[in-house]
């Protein structure tokens, strides 16, 4: 599962720059409601959340109802941009929301360029 997008945000000054984002894991919550684990380049400071680490993992999710992201039908796709909370959550299929912080909202675009723009379908 190597689909690229780029993440930017219309809503948020931390994730106002566009990033590459990478899907790495299709999860889902225990309620049934998708969601995508994925890597950020460039990563985003972690202190900013008081962790040492700078941060490359995030678990996506689709802000409005009817719109997934298996596929992304529309661009760009408006999804929260939460931090996990746990260490494994690479070894997971099920997460709970006490799992994951809301630390943004984003947007996913097709390109560098629709994400640097802002473009929409």
């Amino acid at each position: 599962m190597a689909e690229t997008y780029f993440l930017s945000s219309l809503d948020s000054t931390k994730f106002s720059a566009t990033r590459e984002c990478v899907f790495q894991k299709r999860l889902r919550f225990r309620t049934g409601k998708e969601c995508v684990l994925v890597k950020v380049d460039p990563l985003v400071i972690g202190q900013d959340y008081g962790v040492g680490e700078d941060i490359d993992l995030f678990v996506l999710t689709n802000r409005h109802e009817g719109h997934g992201l298996f596929p992304i039908k529309e661009f760009p796709c408006f999804v929260f941009i939460a931090r996990p909370l746990i260490g494994d959550i690479e070894s997971r299929d099920e997460i709970d929301k006490e799992d994951v912080e809301i630390v943004a909202w984003g947007e996913l675009y097709r390109t560098k360029a629709d994400a640097d723009n802002h473009v929409f379908d």
